[in-house]
């Protein structure tokens, strides 16, 4: 059967869950089929979805299932209509397993669609601690929103698009802005509160350019780079654009920034191995006390005057918004890393905080699980 192209959900995709767990056992087009089992005593969130309307149809056991505050009990063979937007729930009251199989109809089919209203588990933090209002997202664009230097995925953007549009979000990326269009989809773009380029030494607000910092990179700092591009013992092929100065900063790659996917990643196995970068940055900070080396990542090092790194933006934004609580995601949050003296700068300021991930897939479970 073809798949639909708004969908996340592959054939035989399984979703581990504290109630059980779920099974993906036909995918359709506008509808997917899905084998839900649900331990004793067990119970699904009290839930909502966007897009989608479900069908659940009792395979074996007992269920208590709540639709718009109306509860049913259902027995094999029984089933239920669940629409658009209802709030509903269901619950194992046997004692053996439920299983239910759960047909879902939308356009839109995604495992994110989903706004958890009470849980047994702890998932709806959102609705339990803040309100939407009180909290400020702020994120890392490669290796948290985005794959590396690649554009974010269609399932990403999917939900992205639905989770900025009631709240206060803002990305954040040492690449430029026009970089940033490469990777982020223009509808996403054009609804975040902003987007902070160049380490935070830009900043626009629906393609609008609203401010910039720049600055003079020292001559004998220019030279040291170009030294450790010429010395340097990675073994493989070396690629142009090496040395990109941008508004603020300037980002540094012995492997050039022109290279094509496949040697980024051979160059980010290479220097866990061999911490070209880690020394790098190391040397350079020693030399140049006026300048923060940090590195970003798989392939480059981002140099920025002290004071011209993403801590700025923590500063920013706790001028604009003073009592809310901000929460930021990203990959490189450790020391050296180029989210270090952002999240720093959160914390001191205090009511922040800090959740570091490891790629796409993990910061939109943190979202989706925490904060949808």
């Amino acid at each position: 059967m073809a798949k639909n192209r708004n969908m996340s959900y592959t054939l035989n995709e399984r979703g581990e869950r504290p109630w059980g767990y779920w099974k993906i056992e036909e995918v359709g087009i506008n509808c997917i089929k899905k084998t839900i089992v649900v331990n004793a005593g067990a119970s699904l969130s009290l839930q909502s979805h966007a897009h989608r309307s479900e069908k659940w149809e009792i395979i074996a056991g007992s269920a208590e299932v709540t639709v718009d505050g109306n509860v049913s009990i259902l027995k094999p063979l029984e089933a239920i209509e669940i629409p658009v937007k209802a709030v509903h729930r269901l619950k194992n009251i046997g004692k053996d397993l439920l299983v239910v199989k759960e047909t879902q109809f939308g356009e839109i089919l995604d495992e994110n669609d989903i706004i958890r209203y009470e849980d047994l588990y702890g998932r709806c933090v959102k609705f339990n601690t803040y309100t939407r209002s009180s909290l400020v997202f702020l994120a890392d664009m490669d290796g948290t929103l985005t794959p590396a230097r690649l554009p974010m995925t269609k399932s990403f953007a999917i939900f992205l698009e639905r989770f900025i549009s009631d709240k206060i979000f803002y990305i954040v990326s040492g690449s430029d802005y026009a970089k940033i269009q490469e990777q982020v989809p223009a509808e996403i773009l054009n609804k975040v509160s902003g987007i902070y380029a160049s380490m935070g030494n830009e900043l626009y607000v629906k393609s609008k350019l609203i401010y910039q910092n720049d600055f003079n990179p020292d001559e004998s700092l220019l030279k040291n780079l170009e030294y450790y591009r010429r010395t340097t013992e990675y073994p493989f092929e070396l690629y142009p654009n090496y040395i990109e100065k941008r508004c603020g900063m300037i980002n540094f790659s012995i492997l050039g920034r022109n290279c094509p996917p496949e040697a980024r990643a051979k160059y980010g196995d290479w220097d866990r191995q061999n911490k070209e970068r880690e020394t790098i940055a190391k040397e350079l900070s020693a030399k140049y006390p006026q300048y923060d080396i940090l590195i970003g990542g798989n392939i480059s090092i981002d140099i920025v005057p002290e004071g011209f790194g993403k801590e700025q933006i923590a500063d920013q934004l706790r001028r604009k918004y003073k009592t809310e609580k901000i929460v930021f995601l990203g990959d490189r949050t450790n020391e050296n890393g180029n989210d270090y003296t952002l999240t720093q700068r959160l914390l001191i300021l205090g009511n922040a905080e800090i959740i570091p991930v490891n790629g796409p897939e993990e910061a939109l479970n943190v979202l989706g699980e925490k904060y949808e």
